[in-house]
């Protein structure tokens, strides 16, 4: 059973940046993130709720607010939008590169001790690696390019800072609820976006194409419902540090689905900042589990 929950935290979380690009090829990206996370969100909290975790309090509503905000509308809402300007690959490479802020910010945070030498060094190297993945990216809409970019780092900024707050404000709360309740109020700060960028004036369900709706399911019930479920399961018989491993595969599984499915490729700048990134996520998370 561990095995086949790995197995689907993999491929499920790694193929989420392509049903992404695939979904919002005909869906308003903010709204199809509303969708998906609200979805998502009611189905979780239904069956905490039935399981029969307690009624969440005023406080614990508003801190599902603040880390839905950043985890959800931020961590994710915001890929849906970047993944309109740049290819789902790149996407997730630059997302692999969470580790690295979080290791950082984590201890500037006081969530975390201070980096050693190596992990210094596996910082750095990681950030010239994100630095030279972006700079691959030069070439045709260069400029939208850029945008999408500085889109999906703020993301990983979002989803850093969210995750320190989390840490260090823990509630004492049924996973399953607690993460409804967080996708829940996510997915309405998406749909607060979504308004104030004029998404509801383009929003055409005629329009929207057969292989949208298919990505936008997928997302619903594969990528939110089980994958999260598969997550839940690992932590419970896992060691965290080995559950972490999905940071380092997910980006490859997304590279590869990209290029079998929607034809993107990386060059050779992009490969070389790819492996940056990895190999110092990799030497990172190894460090962590000293």
């Amino acid at each position: 059973m561990i095995c086949l929950a790995f197995a689907a935290l993999y491929l499920i979380w790694g193929s989420t940046y392509l049903a992404i690009k695939v979904a919002v090829e005909t869906m308003p990206p903010f709204l199809m993130a509303t969708g998906r996370f609200f979805l998502a969100g009611l189905v979780l909290y239904g069956v905490a709720r039935a399981s029969g975790a307690a009624r969440p309090s005023g406080g614990q509503w508003k801190h599902s607010w603040i880390v839905g905000g950043f985890l959800i509308a931020g961590g994710n809402g915001v890929v849906s939008y970047a993944e309109t300007f740049i290819d789902s690959s790149m996407a997730a490479l630059i997302i692999a590169s969470n580790p690295l802020f979080m290791t950082l910010f984590g201890w500037w945070g006081g969530v975390q001790a201070k980096p050693g030498r190596m992990a210094w060094l596996s910082l750095a190297g990681g950030f010239v690696g994100v630095a030279t993945l972006i700079a691959s990216g030069s070439g045709i809409e260069w400029g939208n390019s850029l945008f999408g970019y500085i889109l999906v780092v703020g993301c990983v900024l979002l989803w850093t800072v969210g995750s320190i707050y989390s840490k260090r404000n823990p509630q004492e709360m049924n996973p399953w609820l607690q993460s409804g309740m967080q996708m829940i109020c996510g997915g309405a700060i998406c749909l607060l976006a979504g308004g104030s960028m004029g998404e509801f004036s383009t929003l055409d369900f005629a329009a929207i194409s057969s292989r949208s709706w298919i990505a936008f399911g997928y997302l619903f019930i594969v990528g939110s419902l089980i994958g999260f479920t598969s997550y839940v399961y690992l932590l419970k018989h896992c060691v965290p540090s080995t559950v972490s491993s999905h940071a380092y595969v997910n980006p490859v599984v997304a590279v590869i689905l990209g290029w079998l499915i929607l034809g993107e490729t990386l060059n050779m700048g992009g490969w070389v900042g790819s492996g940056m990134i990895l190999v110092s996520v990799f030497i990172l998370l190894r460090q962590g589990r000293k």
